[in-house]
């Protein structure tokens, strides 16, 4: 059997030290990479300078004209996949995740081991190998699975159920089945949404052999407008909330009802409650404001140009079946 190649994506906005560290790391990988595509999002710190300056042929440059935010960058990255590579999974992540250089070989191996799987990530560790998780990058495990971690502590994988783009891959055929990832999401959530697309298909994973490290600046917690002490960030929550909305409108009915709940129930209650909460009006309206934009919220699904085939019973419908 011919060996599976592998496009790595980045997608990087002026922070060329880091994107360096990250593109030295994933050359660096062991087996099975083929490409490197970078979405430079209008950098203005010698970014594209030095993107221009590379003599790689493995390396595909893309020089946005716009401000496509992260969502956009990593639908262009997809897009670039299908469009003008031929290899057969895509690997994503952000700017500032360094992989260790196993980190593909061991993603790559558990897939071509368990051709069922959807997706795989990576375990994130924050700030360097020895960190703690990166809270940002934990997804849940799935429901009635994770309890058989408690007896087998050699699992190779955990089934998740989403996961961030901070090193995570899928195949050709599974950007086929469910189109590119939101551009329209502008910044936060459009990972999720998309693996919980590729999920519905087929089960994502977590291996626990595959390790990357996110240099975040901070080890935070995903969408936490209550603890944000940045007035300048506000603006994103509205992204937020809206996308959260849309994410889980395309589950079902009842999660899209949960996901508004628990935003007004948790989210700005706590926000008019609790002692010393800054920027408090602010973020009050912004909650309201991306809840209601995420009701009315309804971008179509683009696909790949020639790369589009039609999705298999979604794992979801087949439970329901069973149950009935």
């Amino acid at each position: 059997m011919t060996e599976k190649t592998v496009a790595a994506a980045i997608v990087t906005y002026n922070r060329l030290a880091l994107l360096k560290e990250s593109l030295a790391a994933i050359l660096a990988q062991t087996k099975y990479l083929s490409h490197v595509i970078i979405v430079n999002n209008m950098s203005t710190d010698g970014t594209t300078e030095y993107l221009d300056s590379l003599n790689d042929e493995r390396i595909v440059v893309y020089h946005a004209t716009e401000n496509l935010g992260g969502a956009g960058g990593f639908n262009q990255a997809v897009r670039l996949f299908g469009e003008q590579l031929q290899d057969d999974f895509v690997w994503l992540m952000d700017d500032d995740t360094i992989p260790e250089p196993d980190a593909l070989s061991h993603l790559v191996a558990f897939t071509l081991d368990h051709p069922e799987v959807g997706f795989v990530n990576s375990q994130v560790r924050w700030g360097s190998i020895d960190g703690n998780p990166s809270w940002m990058n934990v997804t849940a495990p799935r429901a009635f699975t994770w309890q058989r971690y408690l007896i087998d502590t050699e699992e190779p994988a955990v089934e998740v159920v989403n996961s961030t783009f901070v090193s995570v891959m899928f195949s050709r055929e599974m950007v086929a089945m469910v189109g590119l990832p939101q551009k329209e999401y502008f910044i936060w959530g459009d990972d999720m949404e998309y693996t919980n697309r590729i999920a519905d298909i087929k089960r994502g994973y977590m291996v626990m052999n595959s390790i990357a490290v996110h240099k975040s600046k901070e080890n935070t917690k995903p969408g936490d407008i209550v603890a944000e002490k940045d007035d300048s960030r506000l603006w994103r929550y509205n992204y937020e909330y809206r996308n959260r909305v849309l994410t889980a409108r395309r589950t079902s009915k009842k999660e899209m009802i949960k996901v508004v709940l628990v935003a007004i129930v948790r989210d700005w209650r706590k926000t008019l409650l609790k002692k010393e909460v800054s920027f408090r009006g602010k973020k009050l309206g912004v909650i309201l404001r991306g809840l209601w934009r995420g009701l009315f919220f309804k971008p179509a699904i683009e696909y790949a140009v020639g790369l589009k085939t039609l999705k298999t019973q979604s794992l979801r419908d087949a439970e329901m079946d069973l149950l009935d």
